[in-house]
């Protein structure tokens, strides 16, 4: 395939994008920076396990996801690893560390929760495109990115403040479920396993075994091997915890920036 085909097909596939209107970096994607030259971001698939930084590179990127499911850890005392946020489809990492000189590394990383993909942008150009946007729209942006990452860290606190292992278990899965249920396909099914559950729940995995058997039992959920699909029933049983409804900032779509 010729070069101009490629980026002729990649600009196409950038544009109409299905997470194009979740995404609040959608203003810099296949905007065109000169005559048939545009900005177009790297896709890297993200296996179960896999981790991810954003500041280890002499070119510092920023990173969305594109689909699937990142789980945001970070360094404990003990060398432990705490459970801080999910990151769907739509959530960007790294824009601090594009603008700060600091190893954010050394305390958090990203790891796949399930099989995800990213997409991968320049952290010049991002500066520069925001630079050419003026105040008013660079912290419009900046503040959209900043309140999606609280967002998602406030449904971990959420998780964590339910007192029943039951409802610690269910605000993951709801929380899961929230963050697919605008990526196209999903019907439900979470790709993910018994131990992944237990530490973003933070209980042992035998007692968030038993409680997803308990779940299916009640035609809450179908468990089967490295997965559990979530049923209606269960959103009708748990759809008021404040994790099942969290909002989430979309993007500004196709407007432009000037």
């Amino acid at each position: 395939m010729k070069a101009a085909e490629l980026t002729s097909r990649l600009l196409l596939e950038a544009q109409h994008c299905p997470m194009r209107q979740r995404c609040p970096l959608a203003f810099l994607c296949a905007s065109q920076q000169g005559e048939h030259k545009y900005i177009l971001p790297s896709i890297s698939d993200v296996n179960v396990g896999e981790m991810v930084w954003t500041d280890l590179s002499a070119r510092r990127r920023m990173f969305v996801v594109r689909n699937g499911v990142l789980l945001n850890k970070v360094y404990g005392n003990n060398e432990t690893e705490i459970p801080q946020a999910i990151f769907g489809p739509g959530s960007v990492a790294g824009v601090p560390d594009v603008f700060v000189s600091y190893i954010a590394s050394d305390f958090y990383y990203f790891v796949g929760l399930m099989p995800s993909q990213l997409c991968s942008f320049d952290g010049d150009f991002f500066k520069e495109r925001l630079a050419d946007a003026g105040p008013e729209k660079a912290q419009q942006i900046t503040a959209r990115i900043a309140l999606n990452q609280t967002t998602s860290i406030y449904g971990q606190t959420l998780t964590l403040a339910h007192r029943r292992v039951r409802e610690k278990v269910a605000s993951v899965l709801m929380r899961l479920d929230l963050a697919l249920s605008h990526q196209p396909g999903y019907e439900g099914e979470l790709p993910i396993t018994h131990d992944d559950i237990a530490f973003i729940a933070c209980v042992e995995r035998a007692t968030a075994s038993r409680e997803l058997k308990k779940l299916a039992h009640d035609k809450l959920i179908d468990i089967g091997y490295r997965r559990v699909t979530v049923l209606p029933a269960l959103r009708a049983r748990y759809g008021t915890m404040i994790e099942a409804s969290l909002p989430f900032y979309k993007s500004d779509g196709d407007e432009p920036l000037t």
